[in-house]
Order: C-alpha cells, then sequence, then structure tokens
C-alpha cells in the first residue's frame, strides 16, 4: 500500500476544498471530547505513540485532537497529510526510508518530544471525506520506529473511525445551520418593528423588544413567564382574522390593538404567535372624523352643549352677587364697616371673574370665527409687559411676589398690540394666581419668544395634554383658592395661532410653570 504516486492536492479543485473546509468552521476551534475519543481509540489499535485528526488549509495542518503530540500545526509541506488530501486515498508508509516511499519536498519530517525533534519512520494516514465527497483532513497515527508491514485491519479500522469524524463534522454542521436559524429566527423576532409575543398555555415565554416599549420600560426579559392576560385583554383564540383588543401597559395606560393570532407546533409542544398592531392613530382619526360628523350634523346642539359648559361658571359669580345684594337688603345699618367691606369685596371679586370670563368668551368666538382682523404693527414688548404688570399689581403685592422682568426696552415684535398684551395677560395673572406668597415670577424676552415663569406647584401631568383645548376644562384653584375660567390658556392658543405662532409648556422647567410664547418669523424683532 506504499503508493509513490500520490498527489499534493494543489489542483484547480483545490479552492473548492478549501471553501468546503472553511465551511464546516472546524478550524482552530476547541477540543471536544468526542474527536479526542477517536484519536486516543486509533493510537490503541495502531499501538502507536502518535496519533491525530488533521485539518489541512492551504497553508498549514491543524490538530483538531492529538494523542502524543507537543504542536497544534505545522506547515503544510512538511507533512504526510498533504498526499493523502491530494489524493484522497489512505497513505500507508511503514517505513519513511524505503525505496520509493513519499517524501515531502522538505524530507522526512520531524515531531517534537521529549525535549528533540524525532523522525516520523512509520506513517498510516486515511481521508476525512464529507458529504460533498471533499477530503478536508486526516486521521493519522504515527511512529518513530518503522516497521515491517501493515495489517490491512488496520487501515479499514481507521477508516471507520474517520467516518465518525465525518459523521460528527456533519452533525456540528447541522447544528451550525440549526443555531443559525434559531439566530435569525431570534434576530428578525427582536428586530420586527411589530411588537411580537410567543405564548404557551397563556404564558408569555418570550417577548420582543417593540412589545417590551409597548407595555414596559424596555426589558423584554421582565415579561417572561407572566400571564399574557395582564396585559391584553380578550386574547383571541381564532386564527382566521386579526381581533381588535386593548393592551394594558404597566403605566396605566390602554392602547387599541389588532392581534394577529398564528398556532406553531413543534414535537408535543403548541405555542401561539401574537403579533400585535397599535391603531392607536387609527382610532384618533376615526375619533376626529366622527366629530367632525357630528359637528357638521349638530351644530347647533354642539353649540348648546358648549354654552351648558359654562353656564354654570356664570351663574356662581352672578348668584353670588345676587345672594350679597340681597344679605346687604335685609341687613339694614347692621352690618359692620369691615364686614361692609369684605362684601363688597366678594361682590367686586365675583364681578371681576364675571367680566373675564364673558371676555374671553366673546375673544374666543371672533378668533375662531375668523371676524377679528389682526392690526399688525411693531409692538414694543417691554411697553407690552409693563402695562399688564401694572393692570395685576394689585393681585402680585397683595401675594408679596417678586416680579422680574427681563425684556429689552428696544425689543420689538410686528404683531397686533392688543392680543400680545391679552396673551401676556393671561400667563402673567395665570404665574400669580399660582405663585405661593414670597414666590417669583420672571417674564423673559428673547428674539421671537416671550417667557413667563413661575415658582408655583407646576402644570399636574394629567392637565397637560387639554391646556390648550377649549372643549376641556383644566382650571385649577390659586394657592390661595382663587378661582380661574379655565379659558385663558385656550384663548392664548387662539390669539398665537392667529400669528402664526404657538404657545406652549416648556415640560422641561422644574421649578414651578413656565410657558413660551413663540412668534412666527415674519414677526422678526426691529426698530421703528
Amino acid at each position: 500500500m506504499n503508493d509513490t504516486s500520490v498527489s499534493t492536492g494543489r489542483g484547480v479543485r483545490e479552492s473548492e476544498r478549501l471553501a468546503e473546509l472553511h465551511a464546516y468552521r472546524i478550524l482552530r476551534t476547541p477540543r471536544e471530547r468526542e474527536f479526542d475519543d477517536v484519536v486516543e481509540l486509533a493510537a490503541h489499535i495502531a499501538e502507536a505513540p502518535v496519533s491525530f485528526i488533521g485539518f489541512v488549509d492551504g497553508v498549514n495542518e491543524w490538530f483538531k485532537a492529538s494523542v502524543g503530540l507537543e504542536i497544534e500545526e505545522v506547515p503544510r509541506e512538511r507533512t504526510y497529510c498533504q498526499f493523502v488530501v491530494g489524493s484522497g486515498r489512505p497513505v500507508v508508509i511503514p517505513d519513511t526510508r524505503a525505496t520509493g516511499a513519499p517524501m515531502p519536498e522538505t524530507g522526512i519530517p520531524a515531531l517534537p518530544g521529549d525535549g528533540r525533534d524525532r523522525e516520523i519512520r512509520f506513517y498510516v494516514g486515511v481521508p476525512i471525506v464529507v458529504d460533498s465527497r471533499q477530503v478536508l483532513g486526516t486521521l493519522c497515527v504515527v511512529d518513530y520506529e518503522p516497521r515491517a508491514s501493515v495489517a490491512p485491519e488496520l487501515v479499514s479500522m481507521l477508516e471507520r473511525l474517520s467516518r465518525q469524524v465525518s459523521g460528527r463534522l456533519e452533525l456540528r454542521r447541522a447544528n451550525a445551520l440549526l443555531f443559525e436559524e434559531r439566530d435569525t429566527f431570534s434576530v428578525l423576532f427582536e428586530a420586527a418593528p411589530a411588537p411580537l409575543l410567543l405564548v404557551r398555555d397563556g404564558v408569555i415565554v418570550r417577548a420582543n423588544h417593540a412589545f417590551a416599549a409597548m407595555v414596559t420600560d424596555g426589558d423584554a426579559s421582565s415579561l417572561e413567564s407572566r400571564d399574557l392576560s395582564a396585559f391584553i385583554e380578550d386574547v383571541p383564540d381564532t386564527t382566521d382574522s386579526a381581533t381588535e383588543s386593548t393592551v394594558r401597559n404597566e403605566f396605566g395606560q390602554t392602547i387599541p390593538v389588532l392581534v394577529f393570532h398564528t398556532r406553531l407546533t413543534t414535537g408535543r409542544r403548541v405555542y401561539n404567535l401574537f403579533a400585535v398592531a397599535d391603531i392607536s392613530d387609527r382610532k384618533e382619526k376615526e375619533r376626529v372624523l366622527e366629530e367632525q360628523r357630528l359637528k357638521a350634523e349638530n351644530a347647533n346642539r354642539i353649540k348648546d352643549t358648549f354654552l351648558s359648559l359654562v353656564s354654570h361658571d356664570l351663574k356662581s359669580p352672578l348668584s353670588g352677587i345676587f345672594t350679597m345684594l340681597d344679605l346687604l337688603d335685609r341687613a339694614g345699618d347692621s352690618f359692620s364697616a369691615d364686614e361692609l367691606r369684605d362684601t363688597i369685596r366678594e361682590m367686586r371679586s365675583s364681578a371681576a371673574v364675571l367680566v373675564e370670563m364673558i371676555n374671553q368668551l366673546l375673544n374666543i368666538h371672533r378668533l375662531q370665527s375668523g371676524r377679528v382682523e389682526l392690526n399688525l404693527e411693531p409692538v414694543n414688548v417691554r411697553s407690552a409687559v409693563d402695562q399688564v404688570c401694572l393692570t395685576l399689581r394689585v393681585q402680585i403685592e397683595a401675594k408679596e411676589v417678586d416680579l422680574e422682568i427681563d425684556v429689552a426696552s428696544d425689543l420689538h415684535l410686528v404683531a397686533d398690540g392688543g392680543l400680545v398684551r391679552e396673551a401676556v395677560f393671561n400667563l402673567v395673572s395665570n404665574a400669580v394666581k399660582f405663585a405661593p406668597t414670597g414666590g417669583v415670577i420672571r417674564i423673559v424676552a428673547r428674539g421671537r419668544s416671550i417667557a413667563v415663569e413661575d415658582t408655583g406647584p407646576g402644570v399636574p401631568v394629567e392637565d397637560r395634554p387639554d391646556l390648550f383645548r377649549h372643549e376641556v376644562k383644566t382650571s385649577r384653584p390659586g394657592s390661595h383658592g382663587e378661582r380661574g375660567t379655565g379659558l385663558g390658556l385656550p384663548l392664548v392658543a387662539d390669539i398665537m395661532r392667529a400669528h402664526g405662532g404657538t404657545v406652549s409648556l416648556d415640560e422641561e422647567y422644574t421649578s414651578g410653570a413656565r410657558f413660551v410664547l413663540e412668534f412666527p418669523p415674519s414677526a422678526t424683532s426691529l426698530h421703528p
């Protein structure tokens, strides 16, 4: 079996073999017990001091498992294994010095051992062939003493062990592909923009980031082993069509959704895959369309409804005034001077609220109906702010509020002066209302913006979405129990909208409340 015509495997098909070798991802992997068992058994069968499984790339032979070796790889040209790979057949060399024995160009290979390089005198190598019929490497036994002959049974046994190595390689490759598919599923599952849930027996097995972001702070692992019903109401059992449902998140919010349901069977286990689509936008559009339809069909009823919303607030100050007048009429001269002053003060307060509400209702109606034409002119912002503060001087002094005005005397905006003062008045009035005794109100103007800040309690989170809406009243009592109409901020929003600008609550301001009027570029500051 000493074949002197073996090839070194450097033909045109070598690139295909190397591609197949790299596809198995075996090179320079950690030791594995299954491969170690093979080389130990081969060494025992051959009664050889050295046995190894080697994979041959374009440069080196790397040893996946070995017995009696102190190295991990050798140059390919210095091996007998190059002949096994090139021929695809076993190579048997009882005596490497015998005439006609295959010989590497570098001479008889030597292996390190016992502190010195020892010359190989006996070699038997069989190819490791995979399903594609490519030879990836060899299973070899080596001795440092020559032998007279080699029993055919030894080669046969090594070939059987080689097939075990090939089977192990195929299994590793299949597992790698399975892991890749699993990883691909995981990547797709996690990267899917739609919220996904894998559920078994009503318990969440896995949730992707999109669903975690919908119901928690984004921690998908925290959802594992939790009941699906804790998050999705009316879990659909059908797989035929999408079902409208509601998702509850951990922040107390509910989200309208469409739920798509698919059953997955693996072995004896049945999983339910749920895909969730947030339909909040659709529901909001449906709500707006329905609202517009109702407005178009029931304009008069909507008007009556709006009037009924404010009728109580209109009646309350009037009722208070009439009650006090009736009390004065029946009391005659029995009121003391202090009681008389208190009664008059209460009537003035009720009348002021009534006048403010009527004025705001008129302004809102005019702005929304488009019957107010803006009188655009250069407006001295400092002058407008000073006029507002003068109007509110009594309230400011009563609360001992520290008023800070940071507005340049030459700052001008092209706007409607009366409406600008009205907008600033409402913001400053609100600030005074909620400022504590001895608090601070600061008015700052820069460029096209005017900001009003206070050191009050700030705006409750639940009120923020509705601050500028007419149909929702968010008014709350002031720091001294002052009443409000709930129409001031919606009016400011209308004024700014008429100018092409905006009013907003600075939600990052944490020292109280900060409202900002932002005028459009057309109102750019100028010097008249």
